[in-house]
């Protein structure tokens, strides 16, 4: 676990996202969920050994960010409203609870016995909802819930003014692939910019090393460059279909690769990304057009 600031913490390592912490004087306040179960139930007893978790907020609706919910079953989670309403949907789109067995009989043997824990639901969504923003008093801390679009439509930023920290999920991936599988591109843009204007020292990424705010440039660069791409590609009519049969080179448009044991979706990544925002090109020339 890697500290960040004075009470604040994540974790960089684990496969999937980076799930955070911050100490205060009246107990944890997390930051998403580990994903693999016994990640989630390590950090549990972790912080339950010295205090207890007050609050878990997600800052987005992918597996990576919410299945560890599940081993936090008495702790308020909170959440952007959009969040709450598609959590299950997106908790089955990991597969049933067989298909996850399976997978983790190979990527986490250890974790198995945890999936059919009577203890444990397989949907822990949010309680606590909001819309626009939502502050929290905690202790001595403020902790500033901001709903900012872009990598997915609830995402959510966490900014922290007493650790000059901000958590964005998603909306940064530090040095490592970023995925625009479902992004609403210019949505992004307008969000990097809200964090950029932020008091901050410290960003912790959904994915990748803590960084500062010169890497939010080049982080609107990558998802320009790839809706710039894209763009060019309806402008002479070619069909994401037939744009992929030439494979693409992603590297041209984000030179990182991806990390945190997510290489195999790499072929796959891009035709989703193409996909994405080929169809919200079309769709936003049409209704321009209307």
């Amino acid at each position: 676990m890697r500290r960040i600031g004075r009470n604040s913490y994540a974790e960089i390592y684990f496969r999937g996202c980076n799930p955070s912490m911050i100490q205060t004087a009246d107990g944890f306040v997390m930051i998403d969920s580990p994903q693999q179960p016994m990640d989630a139930l390590r950090w549990r007893e972790q912080m339950e050994e010295k205090a207890p978790i007050r609050y878990l907020i997600n800052t987005e609706p992918h597996g990576d960010h919410i299945a560890g919910n599940a081993y936090f079953p008495k702790v308020q989670v909170v959440g952007h409203i959009k969040l709450q309403e598609c959590f299950d949907r997106y908790i089955a789109a990991g597969g049933t609870v067989e298909e996850k067995r399976e997978k983790m009989k190979v990527q986490d043997p250890d974790s198995v016995w945890a999936l059919d824990h009577p203890d444990y639901p397989i949907s822990n969504p949010p309680k606590l909802t909001f819309e626009d923003k939502l502050q929290l008093r905690v202790g001595h801390h403020t902790i500033e819930i901001l709903h900012h679009r872009g990598h997915t439509d609830p995402q959510t930023t966490i900014y922290v003014p007493e650790e000059g920290v901000v958590f964005t999920g998603d909306n940064i991936f530090h040095r490592c692939r970023t995925w625009l599988q479902e992004c609403d591109p210019w949505a992004w843009l307008e969000s990097l910019k809200a964090i950029e204007a932020l008091d901050i020292e410290t960003i912790i990424p959904g994915h990748g090393e803590p960084c500062g705010k010169a890497y939010i440039k080049e982080q609107a660069q990558i998802v320009e460059n790839w809706l710039g791409m894209v763009d060019r590609l309806v402008e002479r009519g070619v069909t994401p279909d037939e744009a992929l049969k030439e494979k693409i080179d992603a590297t041209k448009y984000d030179p990182y690769p991806l990390g945190q044991n997510l290489h195999e979706h790499d072929v796959r990544l891009t035709g989703l990304t193409v996909r994405n925002l080929h169809k919200r090109i079309m769709d936003k020339k049409q209704a321009a057009a209307s």
